[in-house]
């Protein structure tokens, strides 16, 4: 396993971390395609493996990630780095404060290792949740300070507002399919030295290669995606021709492959989702060799040339409205 710091905090993570919103998340199908015990062999999974990034937010489950989380931990907490997330109605001061000891005992913690605002806000000015993280950091209950969702307008305001402590990451979308970072908020990040902690980072499954035209996802989350219509499907069959032509070229997965993709990137680590000890295993995967240049670039021009219909995911969408 390979690991990188986290912007310019000392704090060393896997490149490969465990993104936990499935983890107690009833719309991703909790206890009834999976469950903790489960999850919990997928975090031992990790920890064999070298992966000590885990992601989470007081949001997933409604707090039950957080708690799975915390007893995942309990005799582990010296091996992990632990991240987390505030919503954006707690983004207040002293909402921040109190939403960080809750998140605390949710965790079965004494500090958060990255704490994280999930999204911006519009009605809380950015100066006013920074003097909370502030606050957090000088009273050791945040080591290091992030935020998730934010543009590059925003980050800036953000490293402005925590100063003289330096924001350590951005949390976004990023995947080969997901690209819209590369325009102006990831070289912004690499300029200023913020990671880049890529969620989503298999598009919900769909670069994993177990969905086709022919074959449809079980979990509320995708099947409410437009991009998991047949049509859609069918279309993204030329990507994951490439993906596979190039994995067996390394004898690795399609996953691995688009996963390896990501982490080339000078300041980007990857939290894809684990259910199951075999997830863990194929993210772990990605790590420990190189795609070649020419290989990069098929995958690019590949993924670039796919145009989703969302006209044709209007049946997915409703169906997704149905829980399972």
């Amino acid at each position: 396993m390979d690991y990188r710091e986290l912007g310019r905090s000392g704090i060393k993570v896997s490149v490969i971390g465990l993104g936990t919103w499935q983890w107690g998340s009833r719309e991703w199908g909790w206890n009834q395609l999976y469950s903790e015990r489960d999850v919990q062999a997928a975090f031992q999974k990790g920890l064999e493996l070298g992966i000590n990034f885990i992601d989470t937010a007081e949001i997933y489950g409604h707090g039950r990630s957080e708690e799975i989380l915390g007893r995942a931990i309990h005799d582990f907490r010296g091996q992990v780095i632990i991240a987390t997330k505030v919503w954006p109605w707690n983004l207040s001061y002293g909402k921040v404060l109190r939403s960080a000891e809750k998140s605390l005992s949710r965790l079965q913690a004494d500090v958060i290792d990255l704490y994280q605002i999930h999204w911006p806000s519009h009605l809380v000015p950015i100066r006013n949740t920074m003097k909370a993280m502030k606050k957090l950091v000088e009273t050791g209950k945040v080591r290091c300070v992030g935020v998730s969702n934010f543009n590059a307008k925003q980050m800036k305001a953000a490293q402005e507002a925590l100063e003289p402590i330096e924001l350590a990451s951005n949390q976004m979308k990023y995947n080969l399919v997901d690209r819209g970072i590369e325009r102006e908020l990831r070289p912004a990040a690499l300029a200023s030295q913020v990671t880049i902690i890529a969620y989503s980072p298999l598009a919900k499954g769909l670069l994993t290669g177990k969905y086709t035209a022919g074959s449809s996802p079980n979990s509320f989350v995708q099947r409410a995606s437009p991009r998991f219509s047949k049509r859609n499907l069918a279309r993204f069959d030329q990507v994951h021709r490439v993906l596979r032509h190039i994995g067996d070229a390394h004898g690795k997965t399609i996953a691995q492959v688009a996963l390896n993709w990501l982490i080339s990137k000078e300041n980007v680590v990857a939290i894809p989702g684990a259910k199951r000890p075999v997830d863990v295993e194929d993210s772990a995967g990605a790590t420990g060799w190189q795609l070649t240049r020419d290989e990069i670039t098929a995958m690019e021009t590949s993924a670039n040339q796919i145009s989703f219909d969302k006209i044709s995911g209007l049946p997915n969408l409703i169906r997704g409205l149905i829980p399972i």
